[in-house]
């Protein structure tokens, strides 16, 4: 959900700062917040909304779960945009996706031994 998302996901934007900011006493600004939703992989978004709340317990865990039900809403309604279509119909919208993947994987590992990995190449398909 890249650039569609923080375009046109506007009303997510703003139900999210709101949210981060009266429930959890964040003071967040819509830049954040939108970095949060340009990320490729839900899990990601979990991931980083859980260290930014600094935990995923009670309201916490399920405010957690509605922004990825909300966030993935929204990245379905954006591919039905014609520039995204023609990212997808090229392929460039996958090759997108398949490197932020290799960051996320990346991002993972590192956060879990302390090292960075060396993944094999990666390559488009034929």
């Amino acid at each position: 959900m890249a650039v569609a998302g923080a375009v046109s996901g506007e009303p997510l934007v703003h139900w999210c700062t709101q949210q981060l900011r009266k429930t959890f006493g964040l003071d967040v600004s819509e830049e954040i917040i939108q970095y949060v939703l340009s990320i490729e992989s839900a899990e990601e978004i979990r991931e980083y909304v859980t260290d930014l709340l600094q935990g995923n317990e009670g309201k916490k865990g399920q405010f957690i779960e509605e922004l990825i039900i909300k966030w993935q809403k929204n990245d379905q309604e954006s591919i039905s945009d014609p520039l995204q279509q023609c990212f997808k119909k090229d392929g460039t919208r996958e090759q997108q996706l398949r490197k932020e993947e290799d960051k996320v994987c990346q991002f993972i590992h590192k956060r879990r031994t302390g090292q960075a990995c060396s993944p094999a190449p990666w390559s488009p398909p034929l």
